[in-house]
């Protein structure tokens, strides 16, 4: 066998490939190109995936821990929608690498003729889901900073919530924009290059988003923990919860938001709306357990969620925390067991015309009810 003289110079790993095309032409491509293809698509796989088993895992825990009366609620409904769609979305982005798009015939030739239309609806699909998810996140954030700041003084609150109202529009209304370009660009297989620029600027007002929003928020809980501490409230209550997660969700998403226009990683933006997503809901999970604990130390039976109706069953959990036999059929066993209160230290005088002390059940602010008690609360 003969060989060639390549000189001294010569490098393997910069050889060049040689790729015949449909007409028979030639296209040439160097190896380190196919190298440099190959492991970007691997590197955002594992990127994906690890999203992807996050996602799974906060999705599956806030469902079993959240409890029952909350599951009902605009913020829980966000959190939960926005997670649904990000495990969506990156199941779709996924299953891309696996599509016609991804092969090395393809995409060095530009001849996208064999791509299959499935490869297209799923492209389609996952940037519809993304928008989903930008949607479900500024909706989250704007209605948690409208709960927060609702003791405020009706001209700051009303200022408060029109600003946000706009801060939330803005990246929605860029990323729509986005949403329809890129899907235009993928059904004619052009190179998004004139496009740049939008993409950038949904990414930089998701950003001031999530910032603008975050700073509120734990803005206004700095203040209200400052005031109980001055009050002798030192215990790790919920609202510290949410003022650490407040801030995990300001710093590390805008971290990654400024990095990705200083270094190259591949679909560093992706973790940013991972990131925001799985914040969210961890301030909530937390901070019920937080109220869980400290409800084990008072008087007060506690909640009732998913997780221990499983385990225990529903009679088990609502064993020893509703009253007697004697509740009013206004009350379901869930709001009883949930609402009851009663008072600590009854008085022996009492003018009702029988030796046991009388509860006080109150539903949500709904109706209130006498209960009589079997047996002393102390």
């Amino acid at each position: 066998m003969s060989t060639l003289d390549l000189g001294a110079n010569f490098d393997p790993y910069e050889q060049p490939i040689t790729i015949l095309n449909k007409d028979g032409s030639n296209v040439t491509v160097a190896l380190s190109d196919i190298d440099t293809y190959v492991q970007y698509n691997v590197r955002v796989c594992i990127n994906y995936g690890s999203q992807l088993g996050a996602s799974i895992v906060l999705f599956v825990i806030l469902l079993l821990l959240t409890q029952r009366e909350k599951r009902g609620s605009s913020v829980f409904l966000l959190n939960a929608s926005a997670l649904l769609f990000n495990i969506i979305r990156l199941v779709f982005q996924t299953v891309h690498f696996d599509t016609g798009f991804e092969k090395i015939y393809p995409y060095f030739t530009y001849d996208y003729s064999s791509v299959e239309t499935g490869a297209y609806a799923v492209s389609i699909l996952s940037t519809v889901f993304s928008t989903l998810l930008v949607v479900c996140i500024q909706i989250s954030l704007m209605l948690q900073t409208q709960v927060v700041c609702s003791t405020l003084r009706r001209r700051y609150r009303v200022a408060l919530i029109g600003v946000s109202s706009l801060v939330a529009l803005v990246p929605i209304g860029f990323r729509c924009g986005w949403m329809v370009m890129n899907c235009i660009y993928i059904m004619r297989v052009a190179y998004m290059e004139a496009i740049w620029w939008l993409e950038s600027a949904t990414n930089i007002t998701i950003t001031i988003s999530i910032c603008f929003f975050c700073t509120v928020f734990v803005t206004k809980l700095g203040f209200a923990i400052r005031q109980r501490k001055r009050l002798g409230v030192r215990e790790f209550g919920p609202m510290k919860v949410i003022f650490i997660c407040g801030c995990q969700t300001l710093t590390i998403p805008a971290i990654f938001s400024i990095i990705q226009y200083l270094v190259v990683v591949p679909e560093l933006n992706s973790n940013i709306l991972t990131l925001v997503t799985i914040s969210l809901p961890l301030s909530s999970i937390w901070a019920g357990a937080a109220l869980d604990i400290r409800g084990t130390n008072s008087t007060v039976p506690p909640r009732r969620n998913l997780w221990r109706s499983l385990a225990f069953g529903v009679e088990t959990t609502l064993k020893g925390t509703l009253p007697s036999k004697q509740m009013s059929s206004s009350m379901t066993p869930s709001s009883a067991a949930e609402t009851l209160c009663y008072a600590d230290h009854p008085t022996s005088n009492s003018s009702q015309d029988s030796d046991a002390p009388i509860g006080i059940a109150i539903e949500h602010d709904i109706s209130i009810n006498s209960i009589r008690r079997d047996h002393s609360i102390v």
